[in-house]
């Protein structure tokens, strides 16, 4: 079975979007891709199981809070 998921995340501005995604991208591989526009980064992750798929999100997910955290202290 595939399975999709399409998902944003909208940050307060556009400059700490551009940096969260530029810390994360190089660790999307083929499960998830993303694009920027504007303040709101659009994931898009697909798997071949309802729980790869969560795996993928969460694993993703955690990798944008820890970019998010990093930023905001620096």
């Amino acid at each position: 079975m595939k399975c999709d998921c399409e998902f944003s995340l909208e940050f307060k501005d556009a400059d700490e979007a551009k940096k969260v995604l530029e810390s994360v991208k190089l660790d999307n591989g083929e499960w998830i891709s993303t694009k920027l526009e504007g303040r709101r980064i659009i994931c898009r992750a697909s798997s071949d199981s309802v729980g790869g798929l969560l795996h993928t999100a969460e694993d993703f997910l955690s990798c944008v809070s820890l970019a998010e955290r990093m930023i905001r202290k620096g």
